[in-house]
């Protein structure tokens, strides 16, 4: 139930934020009204599926933390990419693509840096 949650809350964060970048940007909603920036919800839900996956499968904090510093670090790249990609391809394909690869790819990155470094064990001197 809590990953479900956290996967709506992410689905449901990225038409908010475009809504609320617009309003300040242009210190009013657009003639299309909220209704409009339902086309950033695909990319959102397909990043928190992969980020809240990411997570789930992470056996340690610190590897759950990377995945989270990496969605982060990402997000500012994805926020361009989505009000950029609408301007490249279709509607919802846009934002989608360039969108939810910079978030997908911070998700994996931070995954991938954030697994348990290897140790080395050494003989102690006399025993080799």
């Amino acid at each position: 139930m809590a990953r479900l949650v956290a996967v709506v809350c992410l689905t449901v964060a990225w038409p908010l934020i475009q809504l609320i970048v617009a309003a300040v940007r242009f210190g009013g909603l657009p003639s299309g009204g909220p209704a409009w920036f339902l086309v950033f919800a695909p990319m959102g839900f397909v990043a928190g599926c992969v980020a809240v996956w990411l997570w789930a499968r992470a056996a340690t904090t610190r590897r759950r933390r990377f995945v989270a510093v990496g969605y982060l670090i990402a997000s500012p790249v994805a926020l361009l990419g989505s009000l950029l990609g609408g301007l490249v391809l279709p509607s919802v394909w846009g934002p989608l693509v360039y969108g939810a690869i910079p978030l997908v790819a911070g998700c994996v990155i931070g995954f991938f840096a954030g697994r348990p470094r290897a140790t080395r064990h050494r003989t102690p001197p006399g025993l080799s």
